[in-house]
Formats: structure tokens, sequence, C-alpha cells
């Protein structure tokens, strides 16, 4: 099972809680999605997560592009992190 993670304008302390929670219930993966100006906070939240639970966290996969939302071009980033 996966769950995703999409950023906005919340604190990143409260994402990364939304992770942690997360595997404590036994999700498999979880996927951060960052859009726009989110990307960096995206980045950011992944390196949080790996400082908060160490070697227990691999990364998975890490997908860039970009997709139409309302008639312009939104460029995103998904990275794909998984419990060890």
């Amino acid at each position: 099972m996966t769950q995703t993670i999409v950023l906005g304008n919340k604190p990143l302390r409260n994402y990364l809680l939304d992770v942690v929670v997360s595997f404590n219930r036994g999700v498999d993966a979880v996927e951060i999605l960052g859009k726009g100006k989110n990307i960096h906070r995206a980045v950011t939240l992944y390196n949080m997560v790996v400082n908060r639970l160490g070697d227990s966290v691999k990364l998975e996969h890490v997908e860039i592009g970009s997709l139409l939302e309302r008639g312009r071009r939104v460029s995103y980033i998904k990275i794909r992190i998984s419990r060890t």
C-alpha cells in the first residue's frame, strides 16, 4: 500500500509527522509530491525524514516531470520512500 503526500503551505513538521505516522500504521511506501514552488520543500522534507528515521528509510524512486493543470504547465517532483 502506498500513500501520497502532496505538499502545500503547511509547516514541514506537519508533513514529517504524516510520513512517520503512515509508516507506523503499516504503509509500505510513501510518495512525497511537490509541485511548482513546493519542489524544494519536497526535497527538504525527504532530508528531514532521513535525518529522523535514519537507515530505516530507503529511497526507491525519484520522478521529475511536468503536467498540465488549468491550462498551464506545472513542474513536479515525486519522491518515493519505503521502510526497510
